[in-house]
């Protein structure tokens, strides 16, 4: 035991005070300034319906980095589709295919359990011409045969868009 600044201290006080200077030192290494924005629409039930339109609005303010960005679509296995076409909208209305199984029927995105998120790289070189408030409109346009578009699509957990600086 010994006495430090007035405080006795322990070689157990001692080892936690080193190892929350360790963890804090790690986490203020590890952060990363590069992420932009990153958000995720929950839906309710787990039930995408053709008339919800997930709304992701964020701040820019760097216009002289590139940037990725990314649909994130987290859904069950249970998912009845190997794809999801998506209308996007946000300086320009775009229409977007994600591929979510191969041919035989595995899921491309990762997880365990019943619950897989998969990633889409929709940009990979945005330039953000000025700064200010950007918003993106993303929806479902699902069809099916004989049907106009499908009015509900079971078992979709939730929608992301993640805008990430390049490494360039």
């Amino acid at each position: 035991m010994e006495i430090v600044m007035g405080h006795t201290v322990t070689k157990d006080n001692y080892s936690m005070r080193i190892l929350v200077l360790i963890c804090t030192i790690g986490m203020l290494i590890s952060c990363n300034n590069s992420i932009v924005f990153e958000e995720y629409k929950n839906f309710e039930n787990q039930k995408w319906n053709s008339d919800s339109i997930a709304l992701f609005n964020c701040f820019v303010d760097d216009t002289t980095s590139k940037n990725i960005i990314k649909i994130k679509l987290r859904h069950s296995v249970d998912y009845e589709f190997q794809n999801l076409f998506i209308f996007i909208e946000s300086e320009v209305k775009d229409t977007v295919e994600l591929i979510l199984a191969n041919k035989e029927g595995m899921w491309l995105g990762k997880g365990i359990g019943d619950i897989r998120e998969f990633e889409f790289e929709y940009n990979n070189s945005k330039l953000f011409s000025k700064k200010g408030n950007y918003s993106f409109k993303i929806e479902q346009a699902m069809r099916y045969g004989s049907h106009e578009k499908i009015q509900v699509l079971n078992n979709v957990l939730s929608l992301g868009l993640s805008i990430k600086k390049t490494n360039e």
